[in-house]
C-alpha cells in the first residue's frame, strides 16, 4: 500500500524533501513507516525519540494501523511561549 509522508524541520533536512510516497506491506503501522523511512535515510535513526507522529492530521500513537492513501506526517517537538 502507498502511504504519504511528510516531513518537518530537522527530519526534512536529513531526508532532503518535505514528502514522500512509501510503499508498505498491509497491515503496517506508523512505526513501521518511520522504520522504513530510517532504512531509506539512516541518519533519522537518533530523532525517532523526539518526534510526534500525526496520521491524516491527527496525532496517532507510533502504533496506529496505517491504510492505503494514509498521510503520516513526523513532527519535531513544539518549543516556544
Amino acid at each position: 500500500m502507498q502511504v504519504r509522508v511528510l516531513f518537518f524541520g530537522r527530519v526534512r533536512e536529513i531526508v532532503g524533501r518535505s514528502e514522500d510516497s512509501i510503499e508498505l506491506a498491509p497491515g503496517a503501522r506508523v512505526e513501521d513507516l518511520f522504520a522504513r523511512c530510517r532504512e531509506l535515510h539512516p541518519a533519522l535513526g537518533p530523532y525517532r525519540a523526539s518526534l510526534v507522529a500525526s496520521r491524516n492530521q491527527e496525532f496517532a500513537p507510533w502504533t496506529s494501523m496505517l491504510a492505503p492513501g494514509d498521510e503520516v506526517a513526523f513532527l519535531p517537538p513544539v518549543s516556544g511561549g
